[in-house]
């Protein structure tokens, strides 16, 4: 059973991003665990995407006096996706929702009760949410891929400060490597291997050490620096998939500590290596442009960043879980007015594609060339080029297994005030997004 916590809204309050900005050390301390830096990079890339969410004009749509929107916050997720859950969700609503948290999270747990103290939630104690099942996280992950026409020095400086990232679902845990330039490759990066620092040695402690029982039980070859005499320090494996070092504990969702690492020959295996693990987001490396956009565009992943890495843009719409929401962009917002997590109970034990189907068309009637309305978009931002591509989502994957489920009943909730929200709305369901960011001017000269 979750409890529940009440969100109200009433005028004169301060906003949700208020209130974090002003407790912003204080939440930094209330991370558990993790080190401080990489505590206070999440807040703050949060607070970024959050005063683009503050700054969206109405959309349009209100909600029903009658509303009872539910809105689920799952712990297990990091820092940076909790803030934005939240936040979203608050920005989709305008009377407010009953907020469940779900999971157990030793690193997000004070976090999420300062959070808590914002004046506007209200405990709601008594009200309960039964459940008969699991609710599914997909792990989060980046996988790099480096191609022989790629700047290695750049690459391996990269993949060595892979370590500076660890809570956070665009990790990098998965390396692809051509095989005529693999051994070359991970030279570099084994020399340029840094120590951990007390804090990401006392994080990564346990895990890693499981994960060293589980590469050596498959006889996988560690690599790591010869200069480095800690028990806990930044290692690689040669196994075949990242799952080989995935923890197996239940309800576990953190990405192994040790790197895989894995060799390829050509760009059709290393997408079909990617597209088969794939963990939300993958870091391109090549100065070859037309390899750039035939991997790219192959790859099945929303995110993918080109010869650079954890590059965001808060007018695009990042996804790094598989059937989940994303963050940025209108559609972050529009996708908490739309879609809620499934939650498994007597009356609705599994997710129901034919029940999702009858939600969706409830929205309005679909025609076919509307689903990519918004079509491919572009924009330099920074010097970097931020290409959202958009494609139909295939709706029959909104069924059992998914995460998401599509709210009932929409127009007794919400009211439309403008024929294009509508469209809007469709677009979340029908459309999924993937954003390449390339960094012309640098990478590609122009």
């Amino acid at each position: 059973m979750l409890d529940c916590h009440y969100y109200t809204v009433q005028s004169g309050e301060e906003t949700f991003m208020g209130y974090v900005t002003k407790r912003k050390a204080a939440l930094i301390d209330a991370v558990q665990l993790l080190p401080k830096e990489e505590a206070a990079h999440e807040v703050e890339l949060a607070l970024n995407f959050m005063q683009y969410y503050m700054h969206l004009e109405d959309d349009g749509l209100i909600d029903q006096p009658k509303a009872q929107h539910r809105v689920l916050i799952d712990r297990r997720k990091s820092v940076f996706e909790i803030m934005l859950d939240l936040h979203s969700a608050m920005r989709a609503t305008c009377v407010g929702f009953k907020l469940y948290f779900y999971g157990e999270n030793p690193i997000t747990s004070e976090f999420i009760q300062l959070l808590l103290q914002y004046p506007s939630f209200s405990s709601g104690d008594g009200d309960k949410l039964t459940l008969t099942g699991e609710i599914p996280l997909h792990m989060a992950y980046c996988t790099m891929i480096v191609f022989d026409s790629c700047d290695l020095e750049s690459a391996s400086d990269r993949l060595a400060l892979a370590w500076t990232t660890n809570d956070a679902p665009w990790a990098i845990r998965s390396v692809l490597v051509q095989e005529t330039i693999k051994d070359e490759f991970v030279q570099l990066v084994k020399g340029k291997l840094k120590p951990f620092t007390d804090e990401q040695s006392k994080f990564l402690k346990n895990a890693q050490l499981k994960a060293i029982d589980a590469a050596k039980s498959v006889g996988a070859q560690l690599v790591q620096s010869d200069s480095d005499a800690s028990e806990i320090k930044p290692m690689l494996a040669f196994v075949p998939g990242v799952q080989y070092l995935l923890s197996t504990n239940t309800g576990s969702v953190q990405p192994s500590p040790i790197v895989a690492v894995q060799a390829f020959r050509t760009a059709k295996e290393a997408i079909s290596l990617a597209n088969s693990a794939n963990g939300g987001s993958v870091s391109l490396w090549t100065e070859e442009l037309s390899l750039t956009f035939e991997v790219a565009y192959g790859l099945r992943s929303p995110t993918v960043w080109v010869n650079s890495y954890a590059e965001f843009n808060p007018d695009c719409a990042y996804t790094f879980r598989k059937d989940d929401f994303c963050y940025g962009s209108e559609y972050a917002v529009c996708e908490k007015k739309v879609k809620a997590v499934f939650t498994p109970s007597a009356a609705t034990p599994s997710n129901s594609a034919e029940k999702n189907r009858l939600a969706i068309k409830s929205l309005g009637t679909y025609v076919a060339n509307k689903r990519s309305y918004r079509g491919n978009t572009v924009q330099l931002k920074n010097g970097i080029r931020y290409e959202s591509i958009c494609g139909p989502a295939e709706l029959e994957a909104y069924g059992e297994g998914h995460r998401l489920t599509v709210v009932e009943n929409f127009w007794d909730t919400y009211v439309s005030l403008d024929a294009i929200d509508r469209h809007l709305l469709l677009d979340t369901v029908h459309n999924q997004r993937k954003v390449i960011c390339i960094p012309y001017g640098v990478t590609f000269a122009n």
